[in-house]
Order: C-alpha cells, then sequence, then structure tokens
C-alpha cells in the first residue's frame, strides 16, 4: 500500500490535524482528514490520482502554517521537506 502522510505539528487532541493518502484496493486514491487524534473525526474523499489528491490537499487543507509531510518509515533517513504555502 501507497501511502503518505502531513501533520499541523501540534500535539493537542483539540487542535491536531493528520491527513493521509492512500490508494485504495479499487484504483483510486483516499484522502483521510482526521481531526482530534486517533479518536477523533474523520472524513475521507476519492480522487483518481494520487497527484489530484496531493493537489487538493495543497490548495485546501495546507494553506495554514506548521504543516509538514511525514516521512514514511520505511524511507527511514530521508527528511521530508517543509510544505510550502499556499495563497
Amino acid at each position: 500500500m501507497n501511502e503518505r502522510r502531513w501533520w499541523n505539528g501540534r500535539w493537542s487532541r483539540l487542535v491536531r490535524r493528520d491527513i493521509f493518502v492512500r490508494n485504495a484496493a479499487d484504483g483510486r486514491w483516499q484522502v483521510e482528514l482526521l481531526r482530534g487524534g486517533p479518536e477523533g473525526r474523520r472524513r475521507i474523499r476519492s480522487f483518481p490520482s494520487e497527484d489530484e489528491a496531493v493537489r487538493w490537499i495543497e490548495s485546501a487543507v495546507l494553506a495554514d502554517d506548521g504543516w509538514r509531510e511525514i516521512p514514511d518509515s520505511r524511507r527511514a533517513g530521508k527528511v521530508a521537506p517543509k510544505l510550502r504555502r499556499v495563497s
């Protein structure tokens, strides 16, 4: 399974946000928006490609400062770049 993850850099359950992009079994890509940690509220959107999913995340979600991509543990040693602010 291919997966990418972003985090807003905040630890508190009240303000923590996570975003996951995964390829689904049907070939589509799912964006999961998670608010409030593991027990928080989830929303899922589907996209036909990873590029479209990431473009949507960059334009609609990552407008606030502090978002960063979390590197995959399988790619240990690589540092994920800080995402650029989208205006």
